[in-house]
């Protein structure tokens, strides 16, 4: 497991701060379009030859992706109720001029067979000039998919989707021609683990090709004693034939979505009523470890981690020579399935911020896609007004200055602290001092250093800020002083969303301290503690008028 580093540091002062964002809008720059209008978007509804202009009920489900420089939408078009068990096609919107005009197409069309037919949850590979459409298909009956059964009434097709362009009097134009849906049901074996197995579906958004070249979705499946869980499901040949990988999540993660981050893959999965559990997957062969020193349990799915979770976008990008994960999850303020106020994070692995709110108020916005393109950040995500849906694309233009200027304080501060010289041995003269081992940055989650306003001691990284008590600024620090004189940095005191979670597992603690008179009795000077008193320790350190060091236990 890596060992994430907490250090309070009075050494270093450089930081390069942006406006702050309210946490309740688009940032001023950013705009939108509302792309899929509920109940007036129409879409070429094919029926027995004849195609006609349908007007569609609701959007849901979206997946935005980049195919060959054309923007490619796709999402669900739910044409009588918004509803996940009702008459559904699979639609996309395709753009040559960076999201200005847009065609539409139905790419995967249901059975027909009843006024519940539907094909559901898209999830899109990119690979090449091919998109890879996975979609669960349904003709008659009406549960929701876990509630069913058996697999009788499911299958499970993949529609792949050749993107072409052209270019006559300097206009550039394309299309997208789909071949007919291949059903993968004999994939799916009868038994995972000794338990009879009943279907599967797409984690719904866009999935990944792997460094290998492999098509990687992540997948949830359920089984006969109605369990739910998570897996990945993966192609060497260009999809011909399909296997499950080895390992998977806990029981009750549903709706994963994967990227590959250093020669593995991160499967993020939904948990209702708890948090999201995040996974390494070194290859297809071995169990999945749960990211404990990392993501993992970060993200509550409302503020008190007692409703129902979401799916989110995942996906891994270079912005300013940095790969970083970007990663999309609705606060939940008002419970339920509504799902409102979505915000966006960005992620090295190790720091986690907080880019902010990229719906509006407090819109109900439960799914989304992100897609970083050309330099440019986009979103498409819901809208649902009364449980009919919509789907806005955004332009994040101040949301992605904003990570750029968030990157640019990270790669700084990694750079300074990394070329320090700490002396071998400090007790030689300075001329000839020898550099021990450079500060690490690997690990590296906070760091508290000059920056600091009323009270407010400033993570040099910009996450989780300290608070201080009885103090004064003093260059590269501050001055501690009387009773309950010091700093709270509240590592597990972010309420629903813990960034430093992996402190519940492990964590190095480091303190630079000038003692400017020698205490009579011992004094606590750093300590770790339950709770924001201080009362309930778990670990400290003392000093005493004998210039030694004590620890306090518990």
């Amino acid at each position: 497991m890596p060992r994430l580093l907490l250090y309070v540091l009075v050494l270093f002062f450089l930081l390069n701060f942006c406006p702050n964002v309210p946490a309740h809008a688009l940032a001023p720059e950013s705009s939108r379009i509302e792309l899929f209008k509920r109940r007036n978007s129409t879409v070429p509804f094919e029926d027995k030859g004849k195609v006609t202009e349908r007007v569609v009920h609701s959007f849901r489900l979206p997946a935005l992706v980049n195919v060959d420089g054309v923007m490619v939408a796709i999402a669900d078009a739910r044409y009588t109720t918004s509803n996940d068990n009702s008459f559904i096609d699979t639609v996309v919107k395709y753009s040559v001029d960076d999201g200005e005009t847009w065609e539409t197409q139905i790419a995967i069309k249901n059975s027909r067979v009843s006024s519940v037919s539907r094909v559901v949850d898209p999830t899109v590979i990119v690979k090449g000039n091919k998109l890879y459409v996975l979609v669960g298909s349904y003709n008659k009956s009406k549960n929701y998919w876990t509630w069913q059964p058996d697999g009788s009434d499911w299958d499970i097709l993949l529609a792949v989707g050749e993107v072409t362009k052209s270019t006559a009097d300097g206009k550039t134009t394309a299309n997208i021609t789909w071949g007919s849906p291949v059903s993968l049901k004999e994939f799916f074996p009868a038994y995972m683990e000794g338990i009879p197995t009943k279907q599967f579906l797409g984690g719904a958004g866009v999935a990944t090709v792997a460094s290998n070249g492999n098509l990687v979705y992540p997948v949830q499946v359920t089984d006969m004693k109605k369990q739910i869980f998570s897996k990945i499901f993966y192609s060497a040949d260009e999809g011909k034939t399909w296997n499950f990988s080895e390992g998977r999540s806990d029981f009750g993660c549903s709706e994963p979505v994967v990227l590959e981050w250093k020669n593995k893959f991160i499967v993020n999965t939904r948990v209702d009523r708890a948090r999201r559990l995040v996974y390494n997957s070194g290859d297809m062969e071995r169990p999945w470890v749960e990211a404990v020193g990392t993501l993992s349990r970060v993200w509550g799915p409302s503020p008190k981690s007692d409703q129902p979770g979401s799916q989110s976008s995942f996906t891994a990008v270079t912005i300013e020579g940095m790969r970083v994960m970007l990663f999309t999850h609705p606060l939940n303020f008002k419970g339920k399935w509504l799902r409102d106020r979505l915000n966006l994070w960005l992620t090295d692995n190790q720091r986690i911020y907080n880019v902010g709110q990229v719906s509006i108020g407090d819109e109900n916005s439960a799914y989304s896609s992100v897609l970083y393109k050309d330099d440019k950040l986009y979103c498409l995500h819901e809208i649902n007004t009364n449980e009919v849906y919509s789907l806005v694309f955004a332009r994040l233009v101040g949301e992605l200055m904003i990570i750029k200027s968030v990157l640019q304080s990270w790669k700084n501060w990694d750079s300074h602290l990394s070329s320090i010289c700490t002396p071998a041995d400090p007790a030689t003269l300075s001329s000839e001092r020898v550099c021990g081992p450079a500060v690490t940055t690997v690990g590296l989650a906070g760091f508290l250093s000059d920056n600091a306003t009323q009270n407010v001691w400033e993570d040099a990284y910009r996450c989780v800020n300290a608070s201080t008590a009885n103090a004064e600024k003093v260059p590269n620090g501050f001055k501690f002083a009387g009773v309950g004189g010091g700093a709270l940095w509240p590592v597990s005191q972010q309420g629903q969303n813990q960034r430093y979670h992996f402190a519940n597992y492990e964590f190095t603690l480091v303190a630079s301290v000038t003692i400017h008179e020698v205490p009579r009795d011992a004094t606590p000077l750093l300590g770790v503690s339950l709770d924001s008193s201080g009362g309930e320790k778990l670990l400290g350190l003392s000093y005493e008028e004998k210039h030694q060091w004590q620890p306090i236990y518990g």
